[in-house]
């Protein structure tokens, strides 16, 4: 098992996506009851070049500058020869389902998912616990802090590590990779006894 951590310290089934309707943009966004993270970006597929395995590719770039990503919903994105178009998404479990929001199978494909953490206050000591299937990758307010380069099914808080949440907007960027099946990732943020974090807002824009 191949990790790559540098902020985040390594201690570390089919479901249905629905579309956010405009009436639920409005609304306020927050974790979870167990700080799970529902509500983001999403960018995919990107379909990955034959050569290469998915681990060595997922510590690539498969879009221009993807450690700056900070999209807003129907932002296009060129990739190779295909235009994506950022989507606003809601897991409805605690976990996100690119086949499911897709409706389509996508093997040796990349995507992204990314969502903005405002906070009224510095909070330090958020433990960060992440699973994806299969290679997972975060950029943390423009940071590289995680890489996950081997393949493996979906778990549920795998791996986890200590980050600091900045007064204001925090954009965490998710690339998740899929060698082929399932193509799936789930975040939570708690304090260090695992509860979760309370008057944290979701926002789905880098700005008002």
């Amino acid at each position: 098992m191949n990790k790559i951590l540098s902020t985040i310290i390594s201690s570390i089934a089919f479901v249905g996506i629905c579309h956010l309707q405009n009436a639920a943009s409005a609304e306020t966004l927050t974790l979870d009851s167990q700080g799970y993270i529902h509500d983001w970006l999403m960018l995919a597929p990107i379909p990955l070049p034959d050569r290469g395995t998915t681990g060595d590719l997922l510590l690539k770039d498969q879009v221009k500058d993807e450690i700056k990503l900070k999209p807003k919903a129907g932002d296009r994105i060129k990739v190779g020869n295909k235009e994506l178009i950022w989507t606003q998404i809601r897991a409805p479990k605690n976990y996100f389902d690119f086949n499911a929001i897709l409706d389509s199978l996508n093997d040796r494909a990349a995507g992204f998912m990314v969502t903005y953490i405002e906070c009224e206050q510095e909070i330090p000591d958020v433990m960060m616990s992440v699973g994806s299937n299969d290679q997972g990758r975060i950029y943390f307010n423009g940071v590289d802090i995680y890489a996950f380069t081997d393949t493996r099914p979906l778990e549920i808080d795998a791996d986890k590590g200590r980050v600091t949440l900045k007064k204001g907007r925090n954009v965490i960027v998710f690339k998740v990779i899929n060698e082929n099946n399932s193509w799936q990732g789930a975040m939570r943020l708690t304090d260090m006894a695992g509860n979760p974090l309370k008057q944290l807002r979701i926002k789905l824009s880098p700005e008002e």
